[in-house]
């Protein structure tokens, strides 16, 4: 098995490549060996890399995308026991399924208001739609203000978590743009779907990242007694959609 050490080197080569815009094909069966074998720990620590190399901020994410496209079957595949529903990370996996089930719904809603742009119910379902993903920016407020200052306690190469916080700002950003568009009254179909699609791609692929990458990452680090603390400070916050009832968890234990 390679070291991380060169594993990431190598890595690093790759992200290089795509960010010249070469073929993803011949690159995956120059490279396949590697990446049919990258881990988690693997695509945080290009990520730690390229921080502390002080790339810009903008550059890695264009870098990482074009990697995580080729990496996904990949890092879907690793080995992963998900945390129980009453821990700390069980809550906030539970507040991502339930992201999932409202990212779902925007879809044939978005296909109604492209069939018919001049219904004006299908554009406040739309609206009510997403005003529900806007809640999910108190779930990165907690990200940002609890769990992440926590894990910099316990993991001191943790560049990945800036450019976490660099998404989660481009995806409050793209909900207000979408909401401003929605309520335009000449609302411009083309530039509302362009937007749209960018706002859902990349709520999933945060998602996705934050679950099979840095929580797994978080989980072998941290014990779940310290992060089950987090819960208290948390709630002041609110998560967006589920709420563990803490009361009854306490006496339980």
């Amino acid at each position: 098995m390679i070291a991380i050490e060169e594993r990431v080197e190598h890595l690093l080569l790759i992200f290089e490549i795509l960010l010249k815009g070469d073929s993803q094909d011949k690159l995956f069966s120059e490279n396949r060996e590697l990446l049919e074998n990258c881990s988690p720990t693997d695509v945080s620590s290009l990520v730690d890399r390229l921080v502390s190399m002080e790339t810009p901020i903008e550059k890695i994410k264009t870098g990482i995308d074009r990697l995580m496209a080729i990496l996904r079957p990949t890092i879907e595949n690793h080995p992963y026991i998900p945390p129980s529903s009453e821990t700390y990370l069980g809550c906030l996996l539970e507040n991502n399924r339930i992201l999932d089930e409202k990212l779902g719904a925007i879809q044939p809603l978005l296909k109604q208001l492209n069939e018919f742009p001049e219904n004006e119910n299908n554009r406040t379902s739309l609206s009510a739609a997403i005003i529900e993903l806007s809640k999910y920016r108190n779930y990165y407020e907690i990200k940002e203000s609890i769990l992440f200052p926590e894990i910099r306690r316990h993991i001191s190469k943790s560049g990945c978590l800036t450019v976490m916080t660099s998404y989660h700002k481009e995806i409050k950003t793209k909900l207000e743009l979408v909401l401003h568009l929605l309520s335009s009254d000449n609302l411009d179909l083309a530039e509302f779907n362009k937007v749209v699609s960018g706002l859902l791609l990349v709520m999933y692929e945060v998602k996705f990242r934050e679950e099979r990458i840095l929580y797994i990452i978080v989980q072998d680090s941290i014990s779940e007694t310290v992060l089950n603390s987090l819960y208290d400070e948390s709630m002041e916050i609110g998560f967006p959609y589920f709420q563990p009832n803490l009361e009854d968890k306490k006496e339980n234990e």
